[in-house]
C-alpha cells in the first residue's frame, strides 16, 4: 500500500485531485486507515487513474468519465468517440489547439492498437558523487523546465570558469514526499566526479554549492526518451517493479539527463530510485527488541462496530473507515475513556478452524449505556498480556503477527489464555510512518 502522498508522486497527480476523485466516486482509496481515516492506494489502481486522466485530458466531463469507466468499451467504439471529439475540437478557438493535438495523438495510438508502455528495470549500484547543485522551492510545476535550464546554465558557467570542463550527467532530485503542482522542493545539478577523487574541490559561488550525493548499494533504474512514454508512466513502472520484487525505497527519486554528442538525437533520461531488500530494510529500521513486555491489565469494555469473517478483501480497513465516520457524525461515543483506539479480535472457542473471527473497531468505555444504533459492546476480562510493539508501515504487520504466533509463542514457555488479541492505538501511532508504533496485546499464561 502507498500513502496518498507517495501515490500522488508516482502518478504525478496532486493529493487535492485524488481527494476530489474519491469524493466524486471515480477512484476510491484501496485502504482507509482504521484509526486516522488516512487514505492508502495500491499500484493496481494506476491503470484506472490513467484512464481517468486520459479521458479528462480528452475533454470528457467527470460525469461522462463515470459512464465510460462502467463498461469496457471496444477499441473501435472508442476510436469513433475520439474521432468525433477531434472534429468538435477543430471548431474551437486557437486556445484549444494544444488539446486537439493530444486527442489526435491518442486516437493514432488506438488506431495502431498500441499497448501500454513497459520500461525495463535494471538493478545497479552507485558510488558517492560530488555534485554542484542549486536547491530551491518553486511556486508551480509549470516553472520547473525554465528554472531547471537556467540553473543548469549557471552551474555549467561556474564550472567552466573554475576549470571544471568534464561533462557528466545532469540531475534533478525531488525532495518532497509527494508530487505537487505548487510549492515544489527540487534540486538541480551536475555530477562533478566520484567522491574521494578530487572531492575536496569547492566552487566559489554564493548560490551554487558542492555536496556529496550519497551512493547506494542497489538502485533501481530505467531509461526513457522524449519519444517513449511520459514521466508518470516511467515512475509508475519503476515503482511497480520495486514493490513486486520485494524492495523498499530508501531515498528520493533522481532523474539523470545523459548528454548526446549529436544535438539532433532525442534526449535520454534515467530515472533512479535507491532501494533495499525489504527484509534488510526492516532489520535495519527495527528499533525495538521483538521480545515482548508483560502487563497485567484489568478488564474493560469496548464499544464499536463489528465485523465477522476472514478479512479476505480488506473488510477490516472498511470497518475502521465506517467507524471513524460514524464517530465523527455522533460527535464521539458515550463514556469513551480517551485512552486509545482498540481493534479487538475474538475467535469463538467452538468455531471450526478457518471459519473466521470477530473484529471490533472501537473505543474503551467506562459505562455500557446509550449504545448507538449498529454498535456493539464487548467485555474483555482481566489477563496477563505479552505486549508486542509494531513499528513502521502497514505492509509489514503480517510479519509481526507471524513472528508472534509462529516463532515466539511456540518457544516462549507460554500458551494462549484466550482466543483473543487486540491492537492498541495510542499517541505513539502515527499513521504507519517509519516512527509510528502501536501495540499488540496477546493474553498468555505459563505452560
Amino acid at each position: 500500500m502507498l500513502k496518498i502522498g507517495e501515490f500522488s508522486k508516482i502518478a504525478q497527480v496532486s493529493v487535492k485531485t485524488l481527494r476530489y476523485y474519491d469524493q466524486f466516486g471515480l477512484l476510491k482509496p484501496a485502504h482507509i486507515d482504521r484509526f486516522t481515516g488516512y487514505r492508502y492506494y495500491s499500484l493496481e489502481q494506476l491503470p484506472r487513474l490513467f484512464r481517468i486522466l486520459a479521458f479528462k485530458d480528452l475533454d470528457f466531463s467527470l460525469e461522462q468519465i463515470q459512464g465510460l469507466l462502467r463498461v469496457d468499451l471496444p477499441g473501435e467504439t472508442l476510436q469513433v468517440m475520439l474521432a468525433d471529439k477531434a472534429a468538435e475540437l477543430r471548431q474551437r478557438v486557437t486556445s484549444e489547439q494544444a488539446r486537439l493535438y493530444r486527442v489526435e495523438d491518442r486516437l493514432k495510438q488506438l488506431m495502431r492498437s498500441s499497448s501500454d508502455q513497459t520500461f525495463p528495470v535494471v538493478l545497479k549500484s552507485a558510488p558517492d558523487y560530488l555534485i554542484a547543485s542549486i536547491r530551491d522551492r518553486l511556486p508551480s510545476i509549470n516553472a520547473l523546465p525554465e528554472w531547471q535550464e537556467a540553473k543548469l546554465d549557471a552551474i555549467r558557467s561556474c564550472l567552466d570558469s573554475q576549470g571544471q570542463h568534464q561533462r557528466r550527467p545532469d540531475l534533478l532530485i525531488y525532495h518532497q514526499d509527494e508530487f505537487r503542482e505548487v510549492d515544489l522542493d527540487v534540486e538541480v545539478g551536475t555530477i562533478i566526479c566520484e567522491a574521494g577523487r578530487g572531492a575536496e574541490r569547492v566552487l566559489k559561488d554564493e548560490i551554487i554549492r558542492t555536496r556529496i550525493l550519497p551512493g547506494a548499494k542497489e538502485i533501481a533504474t530505467t531509461i526513457y526518451t522524449d519519444l517513449a512514454g511520459t514521466p508518470s508512466e516511467v515512475y509508475a513502472s519503476l515503482a511497480r517493479w520495486t514493490q513486486s520484487n520485494g524492495f523498499r525505497t530508501i531515498g528520493p527519486w533522481r532523474e539523470l539527463t545523459h548528454h548526446q554528442h549529436d544535438p539532433q538525437v532525442t534526449r535520454m533520461f534515467e530515472i533512479q530510485q535507491p532501494v533495499m531488500h525489504a527484509i534488510e530494510f526492516y532489520t535495519q529500521t527495527e528499533v525495538q527488541e521483538m521480545e515482548p513486555k508483560f502487563i497485567t491489565k484489568p478488564g474493560f469494555a469496548v464499544m464499536g462496530l463489528r465485523y465477522f469473517g476472514k478479512n479476505e478483501k480488506g473488510e477490516i480497513a472498511d470497518l475502521w473507515g465506517s467507524f471513524n465516520q460514524r464517530v465523527a457524525e455522533l460527535g464521539g461515543l458515550p463514556y469513551e475513556t480517551g485512552e486509545a483506539a482498540i481493534g479487538l479480535c475474538i475467535t469463538p472457542e467452538d468455531a471450526p478452524p478457518d471459519t473466521g473471527f470477530e473484529y471490533v473497531a472501537g473505543f474503551p468505555v467506562s459505562q455500557v449505556e446509550d449504545i448507538p444504533a449498529g454498535f456493539v459492546v464487548r467485555q474483555v476480562p482481566d489477563y496477563t498480556y505479552a505486549v508486542f510493539a509494531h513499528r513502521g508501515d502497514l505492509a509489514s504487520l503480517g510479519k509481526t503477527y507471524e513472528y508472534i504466533y509462529e516463532v515466539w509463542l511456540p518457544q516462549s514457555g507460554y500458551q494462549l489464555a484466550a482466543k483473543i488479541d487486540f491492537e492498541y492505538y495510542d499517541q505513539d501511532f502515527k499513521d504507519f510512518a517509519p516512527d509510528s508504533v502501536f501495540y499488540i496485546y496477546v493474553p498468555v499464561q505459563k505452560l
